[in-house]
């Protein structure tokens, strides 16, 4: 597997797959709290064409799309992680652990001392996933930005978004 910035011939493909993830079937699903799009073409050319976030595919072998992940660097050596996906037909196979650490190890290589994710506090299972992958719960909680009609629209009224954090080895 490879991590590559996405090129804009990606990010069509790259939507299909993140709504896919986040609001299809699998178990990364978080369909049963937020209905909608995750992520729309509109959207994701934005975040793609600024300069504070990085979109990146991961491909396969083949040259075949299997997922992404968006990084941002913040302050004092900690990067946001957002928008990790699989494509749900290859989930559970190693992808998802493989772009992670492909995206840990680009934030190192940039200069990353830890690495900061948010996740839904109804996502247990995302959550131990996260864990098992090193990532703490800080005990920090942000709102969830209920109001934001880019993130889908929310069928529960209790949401708020686990702020997790990794420690990142030094190069």
């Amino acid at each position: 597997m490879q991590l590559i910035k996405a090129s804009n011939e990606d990010l069509q493909q790259l939507v299909y797959i993140v709504n896919q993830a986040y609001r299809g079937t699998g178990w990364t699903s978080e369909a049963e709290l937020i209905s909608g799009p995750r992520i729309n073409l509109h959207t994701l050319l934005e975040i793609a064409g600024g300069t504070a976030t990085t979109v990146f595919s991961a491909k396969g072998a083949d040259s075949a799309l299997l997922g992404c992940v968006s990084l941002s660097p913040a302050t004092d050596g900690q990067w946001y992680l957002s928008m990790l996906a699989v494509n749900p037909a290859i989930q559970a196979g190693g992808t998802g652990k493989a772009i992670m650490a492909a995206a840990e190890k680009f934030a190192v290589e940039h200069g990353a001392t830890s690495i900061k994710i948010s996740v839904i506090n109804h996502r247990d299972s995302l959550i131990a996933w996260y864990e098992r992958r090193g990532y703490r719960k800080t005990g920090a909680t942000e709102p969830f930005p209920y109001h934001d009609p880019t993130v889908g629209k929310p069928l529960r009224d209790d949401l708020e978004l686990i702020t997790l954090t990794k420690l990142l080895p030094a190069i």
